[in-house]
């Protein structure tokens, strides 16, 4: 199996907001080494890797998380979705434990946000994609210094490390399809509380 490092390196060091010139000064290699490193042209050595960790403050073991070397089916059955629920939003998942490991990690749920209520950090992103697919009611997104409205019907896409937040600023519930890559440990859903 041929890993490829380079663009969850180049994730990170774009959601600390450094440039490769920087990065690569205080790793003590070149920028055009680095550069190519996420480009996946040329795969890192691991004193050169472990240097480059060190730099963005990521534990080697954080880095490299549980690969996924056997193939498996999970079903998720609707009666037997986890659902987390806060005042004002609900989340149930819609994949199993193991989608939340590995190379290719993601979390998927179905969120429902209450009229008035809102889910995000306006003041912090965090590593990765999101896509969601709206099938009831409306809200605004809010992405950085940008504002979208969204509505039943839309689907969105967008990195992550831009600071969000999705608002429900309508009368109505609002209702969609979520999945975020990778399942790097965000607290999506707090503590189970039905």
């Amino acid at each position: 199996m041929k890993t490829k490092f380079g663009a969850l390196l180049r994730a990170i060091r774009n959601a600390r907001n450094l440039t490769i010139k920087e990065v690569a000064a205080k790793a003590s290699i070149s920028s055009s080494l680095l550069s190519q490193i996420e480009r996946n042209r040329i795969s890192p050595s691991l004193d050169t890797l472990l240097q480059i960790l060190e730099v963005y403050g990521v534990p080697p073991d954080k880095f490299f998380k549980d690969y996924e070397t056997s193939a498996k089916v999970e079903i998720i059955r609707r009666d037997e979705r986890k659902i987390y629920q806060r005042k004002g939003f609900k989340y149930e998942t819609l994949c199993g434990d193991s989608q939340a490991k590995g190379n290719h990690s993601f979390n998927a749920f179905f969120l429902e946000l209450a009229p008035g209520q809102e889910r995000g950090d306006a003041g912090d992103g965090h590593l990765g994609r999101e896509l969601g697919i709206i099938v009831e009611g409306s809200a605004k997104l809010l992405y950085g210094e940008e504002t979208y409205e969204i509505q039943k019907g839309d689907a969105i896409s967008f990195f992550s490390q831009i600071p969000h937040v999705i608002r429900n600023s309508s009368d109505q519930i609002f209702k969609a399809y979520w999945v975020v890559t990778p399942a790097d440990g965000e607290d999506y859903f707090g503590a189970k509380t039905s």
